[in-house]
């Protein structure tokens, strides 16, 4: 969304920076703009809900009680138009028909009330009518509005909180600011980590990038966690990204009300998960970026025990997502039968939620709050009434919190909890768009870190709990399909091959991936030129499986084996003879005999 300063919109989007504005009556927007689509250019008014739709708000107006009103602007090509908007009230105070269809600058001054518009620095049209209310107060909803969404393209984009001359328009215009200008209000260029909110200019120690797709009230309650944080909340950004739900997830900006600051980005279609966190992190400014789902709750020390380990200029990727635990916060519908079951024992004796569970499992799927926020929140009650995932646990027995000697360290980002820096994240490139729907975003991502040198840490004390849902039947298919597209990416990477051994039903465990890859790069890196033919073998009966897989959503077994297999089986034996003669390759030997079984 953001490119350095210049932000851009595709008509289905918005960003709100700020709840309201404390200036009013006398203010001044700034900004270059390119605009793609046609608007309607209203008949100037100063009564009247002209601006209902149709509009292509650049600002979104915000709404005021009688007496007040919000401003809101709407760009298209054909011309530009200021709104205002109170109760039954959103008429076009100032409209003037020009090209947006190629870049030009924008300042639009409110002097006591009355605007005046300034096009390339210099002054085209001010107001015709005086507007009926009391006070004017600027908005920061950027992008879009209810009432209608802006396509095109804003550039430092910027709002003042007095009464900008011309001489003072044509100064900047063309300027970057630093964020110390006198008078600035809002300002925003994430590529210099500068932002200025309020009018005052905030150094972020941390930006949190939430995503959320119809988790509402789970994410409400994840915030509500983030507000209870052992952290100087000045210095932690939020930003949630709504990715287009179906659920009550907007009415969460209304419900909240943090003292970290609170950026909403509105979605009216969905993203997917990896592009969704591309345009959280585009907009941060914070110098450790640290990824949350929207159903997890952090304990008191989250926040500060994550910024704590990206104060030196080493490449780090932590989390505590490998001891994750479980609670449920919500009863509802679609629970499958094994997660009743699991609700039923984890809130057995439990003095509020064990009532509610009953009735549950009696068939009442009403949605109710199994737990009161004092309960929620309690650090030795969540650890009390949590189970812990133990899917990783086997990895960090055996390897250690910093994965010695592990090969697949890069399993450690997983995006329900992971930091690292803004700068490192940027050098990465973000998330690959490719994926679709549920898997490998983040092993891919962590896959590209760990070329890059990162060094890869869990940590206990930044596990964070997992609020149960019923889960998407598809998450096994989507998740195959992306390991497949993960494959077409590095068509040559053992590492990577390897993992359809997770995907038959005699699957391998990631330790034990570890130690075939390791017995295999060790072979390699001692004998050079021999062993070219079991090397061959291995590769193309791993892209066997994989072809299957893509052809069946699963590994059909048994494999054809090639044609050319009689010309090199030969070969191969010989290979394999003299390795199982070695004696110490012998993970690589049980590979061998592993694959060799899936053949007819």
């Amino acid at each position: 969304m953001y490119e350095g300063s210049t932000l851009q919109f595709d008509g289905n989007s918005w960003i709100k920076f700020q709840r309201t504005c404390e200036i009013s009556n006398n203010f001044t927007y700034e900004f270059w703009v390119k605009a793609e689509e046609e608007q309607i250019l209203d008949e100037e008014r100063n009564t009247g809900t002209d601006g209902l739709s149709g509009r292509k708000f650049l600002v979104g107006p915000d709404f005021h009680p009688v007496g007040a009103a919000g401003c809101g602007i709407s760009v298209g090509t054909n011309g530009i138009s200021v709104f205002e908007h109170c109760v039954n009230h959103l008429p076009a105070r100032l409209v003037f028909a020009h090209d947006f269809s190629e870049w030009q600058h924008v300042a639009i001054v409110c002097d006591n009330k009355r605007l005046r518009l300034y096009i390339n620095g210099i002054g085209v049209k001010g107001e015709r009518l005086s507007t009926n209310v009391e006070r004017i107060f600027p908005s920061l909803c950027l992008g879009g509005h209810m009432y209608g969404t802006f396509k095109g393209q804003v550039r430092e984009f910027r709002l003042w909180s007095a009464v900008r001359s011309v001489e003072e328009i044509r100064a900047y215009m063309y300027s970057k600011l630093e964020g110390e200008e006198d008078g600035l209000y809002f300002y925003r260029d994430p590529s210099r980590s500068i932002a200025v909110i309020g009018g005052i200019k905030r150094t972020y120690a941390a930006s949190v990038v939430m995503p959320s797709y119809n988790r509402c009230p789970l994410n409400y309650f994840s915030l509500l966690s983030l507000e209870r944080q052992q952290f100087p909340l000045q210095q932690l950004e939020v930003i949630f990204l709504d990715d287009g739900s179906t659920d009550p997830t907007p009415v969460v900006y209304y419900s909240v009300y943090p003292d970290y600051t609170f950026i909403y980005v509105q979605q009216l279609k969905s993203r997917g998960r990896s592009r969704i966190r591309n345009i959280g992190t585009s907009i941060a400014v914070g110098h450790t970026l640290l990824f949350v789902d929207a159903e997890m709750i952090c304990g008191p020390d989250f926040i500060m025990n994550h910024v704590g380990y990206h104060q030196s200029g080493e490449n780090k990727v932590v989390s505590g997502a490998m001891r994750s635990r479980l609670l449920y916060t919500m009863t509802g519908p679609g629970y499958s039968d094994g997660q009743k079951a699991a609700i039923s024992s984890l809130y057995s004796g439990h003095p509020i939620a064990e009532p509610i569970v009953e009735r549950l499992m009696q068939g009442d799927e009403t949605p109710v709050q199994l737990l009161p926020f004092e309960m929620m929140f309690d650090p030795e009650h969540l650890k009390r009434w949590s189970n812990q995932n133990g899917f990783f646990e086997n990895i960090l027995q055996t390897y250690g919190s910093r994965f010695k000697l592990f090969h697949y360290a890069w399993v450690n980002l997983i995006t329900n909890n992971v930091s690292m820096t803004k700068r490192f994240y940027d050098e990465l490139g973000g998330f690959e768009e490719n994926f679709e729907g549920f898997g490998w975003e983040d092993w891919e991502l962590g896959y590209r870190a760990a070329r890059k040198g990162a060094i890869f840490i869990h940590d206990d004390s930044l596990v964070n709990y997992h609020q149960e849902h019923p889960v998407s039947s598809n998450n096994h298919i989507d998740a195959r399909w992306n390991f497949i597209k993960i494959c077409e990416k590095y068509p040559q990477e053992m590492e990577i091959k390897l993992f359809v051994l997770t995907m038959v039903p005699d699957f391998a465990t990631l330790p034990g991936l570890n130690d075939y890859l390791s017995d295999y790069n060790n072979i390699r890196a001692i004998y050079k030129n021999r062993f070219k033919s079991l090397h061959h073998y291995l590769n193309q009966t791993l892209d066997l499986m994989i072809s299957s897989l893509r052809s069946n959503n699963s590994v059909a077994l048994p494999l054809a084996r090639p044609a050319s297999w009689y010309e090199e089986e030969k070969a191969v034996n010989e290979d394999i003879t003299a390795v199982k003669e070695m004696g110490v390759f012998p993970k690589l030997v049980e590979l061998y005999e592993r694959v060799s079984k899936y053949y007819y």
